[in-house]
């Protein structure tokens, strides 16, 4: 009798520790950037986020760092987080708007994330991604970065002073696109950052819209002589995280992966403040010359920037949503 109890009490203090164990088991999150690990968008979350919370998350929580668009082409990403093929995805939000055209207006604002976190933009925002992306937004990271196009031949200006890009073919995503066919471009789709280098070499384009950073890191400097300025929109990165996943996650490894992506968007202004200085060196050294309108000219291209994208982010928005979302994210 007295071995026969023995036995269950060994074998329940068995179960209880393998439990124990499950219950403590580390949380990995299987983890992509939609753009190529040495751009400085993915270079910026990795040193601002996946970092920070390995170090401080030993035993509760991880990222396992797959990889950039050879692990799911960039406008695959997302719809890889929706079935929880991703736990974690890096992406620029124009990559998915077509899933989420609330994403649009993120580009499309003139204020900084902190002034439309704190006029309740985001929480007005965050809902679409549950609901059409079975996602939860995390942070909004890199906003400090803006766009520039930049052209290989010299540019003619319109009679009202603004570029003229009528038949030039230019490299496109959702952020430039709306700019590039207002200015009568014709767009060439190519998501991929990596083949923009090809298409320029192969001269498939005659220039391409890219962000204030991550010039110098792709190479892309010395195959272009010109660059528009003033630059335009804003970028805006999302950090999402599988809502199944995150449903599924202990209460500590959530706490301390929301307190690493606050500091991370913060981070990351700074970040895209420092890597914007190498890349003005960049077009420095490889003798890109800045294009510059008038001051009614410039103003002009910024207004017909703006009110593209605005146009593009509400016309598959409700009204009265639109016109929310463009009340809490642009000062006129």
């Amino acid at each position: 009798m007295t071995a026969r109890w023995y036995g269950l009490f060994a074998a329940l203090a068995s179960l209880l520790a393998f439990g124990g164990a499950a219950t403590a088991a580390e949380v990995v999150l299987k983890t992509q950037t939609a753009l190529p690990r040495n751009h400085d968008l993915s270079k910026s979350f990795i040193k601002s986020f996946v970092e920070p919370l390995n170090a401080r998350g030993k035993g509760v929580v991880r990222v396992d760092y797959l990889g950039g668009p050879e692990i799911n082409p960039p406008d695959k990403a997302a719809p890889a987080v929706q079935r929880g093929a991703l736990d974690l995805l890096h992406t620029p939000a124009a990559y998915h708007a077509g899933l989420v055209p609330q994403g649009a207006t993120m580009m499309a604002t003139n204020l900084s994330i902190a002034e439309y976190r704190a006029n309740g933009a985001v929480d007005l925002l965050a809902p679409n991604w549950e609901k059409k992306l079975n996602a939860k937004i995390l942070a909004i990271g890199e906003t400090a970065a803006q766009f520039y196009l930049y052209l290989t031949d010299k540019p003619k200006l319109r009679p009202d002073g603004v570029i003229d890009l009528k038949g030039i073919k230019i490299r496109t995503t959702g952020a430039y696109r709306p700019l590039v066919q207002a200015l009568g471009a014709t767009p060439v789709q190519i998501t991929n950052a990596g083949e923009v280098y090809t298409a320029l070499e192969r001269g498939l384009v005659g220039g391409f819209g890219w962000p204030t950073v991550g010039l110098a890191s792709q190479k892309l400097a010395g195959l272009v002589k010109y660059r528009v300025d003033p630059p335009f929109y804003h970028l805006a990165n999302v950090l999402l995280v599988n809502l199944d996943k995150w449903k599924s996650m202990p209460k500590p490894a959530q706490d301390l992966v929301m307190s690493v992506a606050a500091e991370y968007e913060k981070a990351s202004i700074e970040n895209m403040l420092q890597a914007a200085k190498i890349d003005e060196e960049a077009v420095k050294k490889a003798g890109i010359q800045p294009f510059k309108m008038d001051a009614k000219g410039a103003k002009k291209y910024l207004d017909i920037a703006y009110e593209a994208m605005w146009k593009r982010a509400t016309s598959r928005l409700d009204k009265q949503e639109g016109a929310m979302l463009r009340e809490k994210m642009y000062k006129n």
